[in-house]
């Protein structure tokens, strides 16, 4: 969706309730995604997802046209949201559960590679975490991500690039103690 685009529905969401059923039908899956990716639990993403649109419905009217892709504003709610789930549950997401599952050996080596991501992921700061996150598992645009962080587009691409390298340390560290 383009800005012109979103400041319509930006908009019709501030007009009424079915420009704000618009919205959420615009965007809806992704924060959805963004929180499953976050906590590990369908249940748990739903709920987060339900209460960003809620706080977003509450929230909508003091919005201002910046220029700036709605999602963003919805990832920074959901971002506050996932934090009030871990601060209640003061646990990990359970990573071992999608261990469980895996039957075949194919399957069982993926679930290892995207064991060793995640915990590569764990290793680093939030921040690095959060933009390979973000273009990655929540396949944002580099605008999106520049609205998100509050940052050009440049800025975003020189963080990304910076974090991917620290990762691939890790995970190259990592694979040598196999070794």
């Amino acid at each position: 969706m383009n800005l012109a685009e979103e400041r319509k529905l930006l908009a019709r969401a501030q007009a009424g309730p079915d420009g704000f059923g618009d919205l959420f039908d615009a965007h809806y899956e992704r924060i959805y995604a963004y929180a499953y990716r976050r906590v590990g639990s369908r249940p748990a993403a739903e709920d987060i997802a339900a209460c960003t649109f809620e706080d977003a419905l509450r929230g909508i009217q003091r919005v201002r046209w910046r220029g700036r892709p709605i999602i963003a504003w919805l990832y920074r709610i959901a971002s506050r949201r996932v934090a009030d789930y871990y601060r209640q549950a003061k646990e990990d997401a359970p990573l071992e559960a999608e261990l469980v599952g895996a039957a075949d050996d194919g399957a069982l080596e993926q679930a290892e590679r995207q064991a060793a991501v995640r915990a590569g992921l764990g290793k680093l700061n939030p921040t690095d975490r959060e933009i390979i996150q973000l273009a990655y598992f929540d396949e944002c645009e580099t605008a999106e991500i520049a609205a998100l962080l509050n940052c050009t587009a440049n800025v975003v691409y020189v963080r990304l690039h910076r974090a991917l390298r620290k990762l691939r340390a890790i995970l190259q560290g990592a694979n040598d103690e196999m070794e």
